[in-house]
């Protein structure tokens, strides 16, 4: 099976660096769901010995023969080795002459005594034989217990925890290569940058119609993925799932959120902590310079296939059951400009951030501001310098007009941060350009702009093969 695997230099950089110590190593890597934790594995160890289990049960008996069994099929032992606890198969990873074991999904093994045999073992005997073990899970809550938190019984032995995140824009783009540069733009607040999401497009067909086929038709792979996910995380999704829904709609505050969503004031901040803090679903966000004040919170969905689900796939699931998936299509393309403003934001800021990188604007701070009488979309606030970069994000039909920047400048005076020393600098990003040009501490980037700069700053992408069985 030939697959692409895009980014993930850091992740494999951390990887190799292990690797080289020459030393054991217990490696910790996690996140969600087809975010490509076992593409990372494997493009890592394509070209050396290594064993890779995964656990498929979590009875304690099941996983520990199956575990057993597929150890066995990959190492050729001289005898039949009599296993009977997880203790005695971990003793045979050093006698199998490979230096790279992996444990995919090994958070099902909680519960059975798998990991608090890993621990006694790892302590006592397999940290002194220079092996490199890779766990992997997808449950993050639970990985959390086996190996973050002070409590689980890993914790402090990983020389390495990986979280696995999204793929920003530039690096999506990768999946999207015979779209235009608008539709790539609605597609990333389509699917976002999960590749596991991102693989399943097929650049033959139409962008509306991969939402058709992936995730509003019958049997369509993504169309139960939050749920799922969820349900895996969480005992109890529902509440969970109104929350996020009303959230979509665009609640961003707590009593807001706790008023739609019909939950009381006293219990939503226990299920917004639970999707902030062990699902990273969600994201606190204060006004820039602003950060801790009480009452300035607010919350946002920051998975962008989980905002598009809950604003138009849960709320039309009743028409999507009687097969009027036509329906919600057609609700889609109406709506998916407004849709994806938004994320034509997390865009800028994406690009913003590459421009720091090169060293063209050197700022410390960077997020949204607002007060209750306006708001300010991106804010980059260069400390060292006394510079304020004031942003303003249109994602429109029409060109951009200089109203624009008559507009920013005028709401940039109520930024207070050293409102009479600082120097200010204005910048608009525009779906479709601008009636004016460029003028001294005003800089403009088109959608066009935006392409050419992610362009010039590929990120990398291998092709290579993994053996199916």
């Amino acid at each position: 099976m030939s697959i692409i695997f895009v980014d993930r230099e850091e992740e494999l950089k951390s990887l190799e660096e292990v690797y080289s110590s020459g030393k054991s190593a217990l490696v910790i890597i996690y996140g969600r769901r087809r975010i490509g934790k076992t593409f990372l594995i494997n493009f890592f160890a394509r070209s050396r010995d290594s064993i890779y289990l995964i656990v498929n049960y979590e009875d304690r008996e099941l996983a520990l023969r199956d575990l057993t069994r597929q150890f066995l099929r990959q190492v050729k032992m001289p005898y039949k080795p009599l296993v009977e606890s997880f203790t005695d198969l971990y003793k045979l990873f050093p006698v199998s002459g490979v230096r790279i074991i992996v444990i995919d999904e090994f958070q099902r093994l909680w519960g059975t005594g798998g990991v608090t045999e890993l621990q006694s073992i790892w302590d006592s005997e397999l940290s002194k034989r220079n092996i490199v073990l890779i766990l992997a899970g997808s449950a993050v809550g639970m990985i959390d217990k086996i190996g973050l938190s002070y409590e689980a019984p890993l914790y402090g032995r990983a020389s390495k925890i990986i979280k696995l995140k999204e793929l920003d824009y530039r690096s999506a783009r990768v999946f999207m290569q015979n779209f235009s540069p608008v539709d790539k733009v609605r597609c990333y607040s389509i699917f976002g940058g999960v590749p596991g999401y991102l693989a399943l497009l097929d650049n033959k067909v139409s962008l509306m119609e991969n939402v058709e086929n992936l995730i509003l038709k019958t049997g369509a792979p993504l169309r139960e993925e939050p749920f799922n996910l969820l349900a895996m995380e969480l005992r109890e999704p529902s509440r969970y799932m109104r929350i996020l829904e009303v959230m979509a709609e665009g609640a961003t505050k707590l009593g807001e959120i706790a008023d739609k969503a019909g939950v009381k004031i006293n219990e939503v901040s226990k299920y917004i902590r639970v999707l902030q803090k062990k699902l990273d679903l969600i994201e606190k966000k204060y006004p820039l310079m602003e950060e801790g004040r009480k009452g300035k919170a607010r919350y946002y969905i920051r998975d962008n296939f989980f905002q598009f689900w809950f604003k138009f796939i849960r709320p039309n699931i009743p028409l999507l059951e009687l097969g009027l998936h036509k329906r919600v299509l057609n609700e889609i393309k109406e709506k998916i400009d407004k849709h994806a403003s938004t994320t034509f934001e997390k865009i800028a800021l994406q690009h913003m951030a590459l421009q720091a990188k090169k060293g063209k604007m050197p700022f410390t701070k960077i997020g949204k501001w607002w007060n209750s009488e306006t708001e300010i979309d991106i804010v980059a606030v260069d400390e060292k310098n006394r510079k304020v970069y004031f942003v303003e994000v249109k994602w429109t039909n029409k060109p951009v007009d200089k109203k624009v920047l008559y507009s920013l400048i005028s709401k940039s005076e109520n930024f207070k941060w050293k409102k009479k020393e600082r120097e200010n600098i204005y910048i608009i990003y525009s779906k479709t350009g601008f009636t004016f040009k460029e003028e001294e501490n005003v800089i403009l980037y088109s959608l066009k702009d935006i392409e050419k700069d992610f362009d010039k700053e590929k990120p990398l992408v291998k092709q290579f093969s993994i053996q199916v069985n």
